[in-house]
C-alpha cells in the first residue's frame, strides 16, 4: 500500500475533484474518488500529478510489465493505465501525490507540502441535478435504429450465435463545463464506487463508474460483474424497483450467462476448484438506478503472468456478451461507431495490490468535444422499448436530471391494472426532456390513479408540464379509432406544428383539436393536416399509413407527432412481412394507396373505411397480443 504518514495538508472532508480542479491539465491529474470502501482498494482516494513518465500508445505487453512492477516494489509509486475496448494502450508512472486519511490528506512519496496546490472552491459540487455537461448533444443511434438493433441481436440469439450481448450507444457534444466540474458532478450524481479522474496528453476521462473490472491482492483475483438495472423510484415505488431487479428472470438469466463467462475466463488463469462467486445476484443502489452485482474470485496459478491474467478476462464480460468473440464480432457489426475508451478499464497498481474499473457512465474529452457511452445486455426476452429507456436512464447524470420545455401529454392504454406500452411512453417523454426523477414521479402517479380504480381497459392521461408537476387520470373515453366499420378521414388544411424535442406529443394540441373539429363538421371521424403544397402532415389524432406493395409509408417525425403506434409499426413491421419507411405523402398518394390505416396508442391499428387490407389486419393482431401483455416494468 501507499504510506500513510505523509504531512497533512487539508482536511478529510475535502473532495478529490477540488484538488483536480486546483492542478492545471498539464500536470496530467489523476484521482480516485471511490464513494464508499466498496470501491478502489477498500475505498482508497488518491491524487497524484506531474508523473515522472507517460505516454499514450503502449502495448499491453509493457503496460503489464510497468503495472506489476509498481504491484511488486516497496517503493511508494502508482502506475495507471488506460485500456480502450480497441486500440493501444495509455500509460503513466507517479511517485507522489495525496491520500486521504481519517486525520485529512496527507502527502505520499516524493511530493511534499510545498508542492500541493493552493485549493479553490469546491467545484461545481451543487451545480443543479437538471444542468447538462454536453452542448448539443447528438447520439450515433435514434430510438428507431437502437430499437431495429435490438431486434437484430434477438435473431442472433435464436439463431444460436449468442446468448447475450451488450449493445451500446454513444452520445456526443460540445462540452457545457470544464472536465473537473463534469468529474465533481458526476460524483455526485452518481455516488461511483470507481469513479475516477485522468487527463493524459490526448485524453481525458471523467469516469462515475459503478463498476469494478479486476482487483489483485496477493495472489487472489477479483472480477465484480454489473448486468440488471432498475430506475431509482420514491417510498413504495423504490422498493418495488428493487424487488423487480432481485426477481426478474430476464434480469436474473442475463446475469448469470455475465458470471458464467467471468467464471470461464479467470478459470484459465486460477488454480482449478478456486473460482467462486459470493455474493450472487446483490442488488447495489447508486442515487440514480439500482444494479445487480456479483464478486467473482480466484487464486492466481503462479505460472500465470500478468499479461495472462489481464488478457483472459478483458474486456469484461459484462461489457461484450456471451460468447465473448462472437459477441465482439456482432458488435462491430451492429454499432455504429468506436466504443474508443468506453467499456475498456482504467488499471491502477500501487505497491501489493492493482485495481481497475469498466469505463462505464465515463465522459471522455478529446479534440473539443466530449462523448458518453450507453448501453445494456440483450438477451432473447428484451424490449426494445425498454432496452432504449435503459440507455436513456444510464445517460441521465450526463444529459442531467432534466424538466421539459413545454408541457408534454401522453395516452395510454390501460389493461387489467397495467399499461401494456409504458416503456415507450417513458421514452418519449424522456425524449421530450423528462428526467429520471420527473419519469419516477409520473410512475408513481400512475400506479397511485391506476390501484384507486382498475376496470378491464381504459384511458390513461398524463401530462407534465415544465415545473415537474405531473397529472394523471383515467377515463372511460373511447378513442378517435374505435369507430365500427374503420374511420372515415378528410383532408384539412393546417400550418405546419412546432413540436417538442424527439417529436414528442404536446399538452397544448390547439391547432390538431380546431382540425378535429373541422372533420366531425363534415361528418368525418379523422383529420388529415395537410400544408399549402398539399403535403400531409399528420392525424390530428392518430398517425396516418399507407400500404405500397409491401411497403408502409407514413409522414416524418417531424413535423408529425412520434407516435407510440407509430413506434410499434416500425418495430413489428418487418416480421409482418412488410417494411416501414418515413416518406413526403401526398393527397395523391392516398388515392392510389393499396391500403390506408390510422395508429395510435389507445386503439392499435385500425383500417380507413372501405381501405382495409392485410397489413391492418396483421398489425391490429400484434397490437391485440401487446395490449394483452403485461408490462415488463413495475408499475407499483
Amino acid at each position: 500500500m501507499l504510506p500513510v504518514d505523509g504531512t497533512v495538508v487539508a482536511p478529510p472532508g475535502v473532495r478529490p475533484e477540488a484538488w483536480v480542479h486546483a492542478l492545471p491539465p498539464e500536470t496530467h491529474p489523476l484521482a480516485l474518488a471511490p464513494a464508499s470502501d466498496r470501491g478502489w482498494f477498500g475505498g482508497l482516494s488518491v491524487v497524484a500529478w506531474s508523473p515522472c513518465s507517460i505516454d499514450c500508445e503502449r502495448p499491453l505487453s509493457e503496460v503489464t510489465e510497468g503495472l506489476l512492477d509498481c504491484f511488486s516494489t516497496t517503493t511508494p509509486c502508482l502506475g495507471v493505465a488506460l485500456l480502450p475496448y480497441c486500440g493501444p494502450a495509455s500509460w503513466a508512472l507517479y511517485t507522489g501525490g495525496l491520500l486521504r486519511t481519517r486525520e485529512g490528506w496527507r502527502t505520499w512519496g516524493s511530493v511534499d507540502a510545498l508542492d500541493v496546490p493552493a485549493l479553490h472552491s469546491e467545484p461545481a459540487a451543487g451545480l443543479p441535478r437538471a444542468a447538462a455537461l454536453v452542448d448539443c448533444p447528438r447520439t450515433d443511434m435514434s430510438n428507431r435504429e437502437f430499437r431495429s438493433k435490438v431486434q437484430a441481436v434477438i435473431e442472433a440469439i435464436l439463431a444460436g450465435d449468442v446468448y447475450v450481448l451488450n449493445l451500446t450507444r454513444r452520445i456526443v457534444g460540445r462540452p457545457s463545463v470544464s472536465p473537473p466540474v463534469a468529474f465533481a458532478s458526476l460524483s455526485t450524481r452518481c455516488g461511483a464506487d470507481m469513479g475516477a479522474f485522468w487527463a493524459t496528453p490526448d485524453l481525458t476521462i471523467a469516469s462515475a463508474s459503478p463498476e469494478r473490472f479486476m482487483r489483485i491482492t496477493g495472489d487472489t483475483v477479483q472480477v465484480c460483474p454489473i448486468k440488471g438495472t432498475r430506475p431509482r423510484g420514491r417510498g413504495a415505488m423504490d422498493r418495488a424497483m428493487i424487488t423487480d431487479l432481485r426477481t426478474s428472470e430476464k434480469e436474473r438469466a442475463e446475469h448469470v450467462m455475465i458470471v458464467d463467462l467471468v467464471r470461464n475466463d479467470l478459470g484459465r488463469v486460477c488454480r482449478p476448484g478456486s473460482v467462486a462467486v459470493d455474493p450472487l445476484f446483490e442488488v447495489v443502489t447508486t442515487p440514480y438506478c439500482h444494479q445487480m452485482v456479483s464478486s467473482v474470485t480466484g487464486s492466481l496459478n503462479r505460472s500465470a503472468s500478468w499479461l495472462d491474467v489481464i488478457k483472459s478476462a478483458f474486456p469484461c464480460g459484462s461489457v461484450t456478451g456471451a460468447p465473448k468473440i462472437a459477441a465482439m464480432r456482432i458488435i462491430g457489426q451492429l454499432e455504429r461507431s468506436s466504443r474508443a475508451s468506453y467499456t475498456g478499464s482504467l488499471v491502477v497498481a500501487i505497491p501489493g495490490q492493482l485495481d481497475s474499473s469498466i469505463l462505464i457512465r465515463t465522459a471522455e474529452y478529446s479534440a473539443g468535444e466530449v462523448m458518453w457511452g450507453t448501453g445494456g445486455g440483450i438477451t432473447a426476452d428484451s424490449d426494445a422499448a425498454d432496452e432504449w429507456l435503459e440507455t436513456e436512464l444510464k445517460a441521465s447524470p450526463f444529459l442531467g436530471d432534466r424538466l421539459p420545455d413545454v408541457a408534454l401529454r401522453e395516452t395510454c392504454r390501460v389493461v387489467d391494472g397495467q399499461v401494456p406500452l409504458l416503456s415507450r411512453h417513458l421514452a418519449r417523454l424522456s425524449a421530450g426532456g423528462c428526467g429520471p426523477s420527473l419519469l419516477a414521479c409520473v410512475r408513481e402517479r400512475i400506479s397511485s390513479v391506476i390501484e384507486s380504480r382498475r376496470t378491464s381497459a381504459e384511458r390513461l392521461s398524463v401530462t407534465v408540464d415544465s415545473t415537474g408537476d405531473v397529472r394523471a387520470e383515467l377515463s372511460a373515453t373511447p378513442s378517435s379509432l374505435d369507430v365500427p366499420g374503420g374511420v372515415i378521414i378528410v383532408p384539412v388544411a393546417s400550418e405546419i406544428p412546432s413540436l417538442p424535442a424527439g417529436a414528442a406529443k404536446p399538452m397544448q394540441r390547439a391547432l390538431w383539436d380546431r382540425a378535429q373539429e373541422d372533420a366531425r363538421r363534415l361528418g368525418a371521424d379523422q383529420a388529415l393536416l395537410v400544408d399549402g403544397g398539399g403535403h400531409i402532415i399528420d392525424g390530428a389524432t392518430a398517425n396516418l399509413w399507407i400500404r405500397r406493395g409491401a411497403r408502409l409509408l407514413t409522414p416524418a417525425a417531424p413535423p408529425a407527432v412520434d407516435g407510440i403506434a407509430r413506434g410499434v409499426v416500425f418495430d413489428y413491421a418487418r416480421r409482418c412481412g412488410y417494411e416501414a419507411v418515413e416518406c413526403v405523402l401526398t393527397l395523391e398518394d392516398l388515392s392510389t394507396a393499396d391500403e390506408v390505416f390510422m395508429s395510435n396508442a389507445l386503439a392499435g391499428v385500425v383500417p380507413v373505411r372501405g381501405r382495409s387490407g392485410r397489413a391492418s389486419s396483421v398489425l391490429g393482431e400484434t397490437f391485440q397480443a401487446l395490449f394483452a401483455s403485461r408490462t415488463s416494468e413495475p408499475i407499483a
